[in-house]
């Protein structure tokens, strides 16, 4: 390509920020040497992006004599753009800048399908320690929750899980157990097996069961849970935690494991299984250079009080199975 022919095909979208500043700043100071100070250039240097955005432009931006440099027509028509242009950016960055600071500030909360997060509002509402209104963050699965804390996302959040081994806990995040809830079995109110004196796992064995869909190997967990009762599930509908499980179960007549604490929807019954000793976990997990990180252990304290007076109204827990919650 002849040098020719590359100077025909530059068009004004080949200035950069650079060069509008430095024309503001000789329409400012008019003067070539008084601008190149300002913006910690040599003079030749701005010199040659003056003839590089002329040449752009099509013609002469300043006239320059004695007087130093005025705007040309061409010149003032430009200018006005990269004024614009200018201030709308710097307008941007400003509001960068404040969104920045308040990212930093604002205490940045997340979970999964936790059945503790409203207890968790309640006591951040009482937690002094300086921060706003939480910004609140869902996730799909125990790996994204993690993964936002490592990049810095969020600073605190919560865990449910059915195995004691960590997700993701390392030098970046640490976790504290705030509580333990049992998992029963959840029926259609109407479901002949509700009659049952002592419900077990054998006489779920026939029926069909629900699965929660997910990236955290719902459907591998409830067959390791079946296996060790020498039988395999018939899984019918694989729904997430937060889908219509209560629909299914009322109307297709299925089954599925369900934690104690978290509400059914009308028609469905939750019933202890006697065979099985089944606990989901609650973890508070907290990034451990957030500034929040030293209010960990007090708000993990407080969650699992208010987890012992929730578990102690459920009706249907039998007594084996009340004060889930850690020491």
């Amino acid at each position: 390509m002849t040098r020719t022919t590359e100077k025909a095909r530059l068009t004004p979208m080949d200035l950069t920020i650079r060069h509008l500043r430095g024309l503001c700043a000789i329409a400012d100071h008019g003067s070539l040497n008084r601008a190149a100070l300002s913006l910690g250039l040599p003079q030749p240097a701005l010199s040659r992006q003056l003839r590089r955005v002329e040449q752009l432009m099509g013609g002469s931006l300043f006239v320059r004599g004695v007087h130093g440099a005025r705007p040309t027509p061409l010149g003032a028509v430009v200018l006005a753009h990269a004024e614009t242009i200018l201030g709308q950016l710097d307008d941007l960055g400003a509001q960068l800048r404040a969104h920045q600071v308040h990212r930093r500030g604002a205490l940045r909360v997340g979970w999964a399908t936790s059945t503790l997060y409203e207890p968790l509002l309640r006591c951040l509402r009482a937690l002094t320690c300086g921060a706003e209104r939480p910004r609140i963050v869902t996730v799909a699965s125990s790996r994204e929750l993690y993964e936002l804390l490592h990049i810095g996302e969020i600073d605190i959040g919560l865990d449910d899980r059915t195995a004691t081994d960590g997700c993701a806990a390392d030098g970046s995040v640490a976790e504290i157990a705030c509580a333990q809830t049992p998992m029963l079995a959840a029926l259609a109110a109407d479901h002949h097996l509700t009659a049952t004196p002592l419900l077990t796992m054998r006489h779920l064995a026939e029926e069909e069961w629900i699965s929660c869909s997910g990236p955290d190997g719902c459907v591998d967990w409830l067959r390791g849970i079946c296996s060790a009762f020498d039988f395999a599930p018939r899984i019918g509908h694989d729904i997430a935690v937060t889908g219509p499980r209560s629909a299914i179960i009322r109307d297709q007549r299925s089954v599925a494991l369900w934690q104690a604490m978290r509400a059914t929807g009308p028609g469905v019954a939750l019933r202890a299984i006697a065979d099985l000793d089944l606990r989901s976990h609650q973890y508070l997990v907290y990034r451990v250079g957030s500034p929040y990180a030293s209010h960990a252990p007090a708000l993990a304290q407080q969650l699992a009080r208010e987890h012992r007076a929730l578990l102690a109204r459920c009706a249907c827990l039998p007594a084996r199975l009340e004060g889930g919650s850690p020491a």
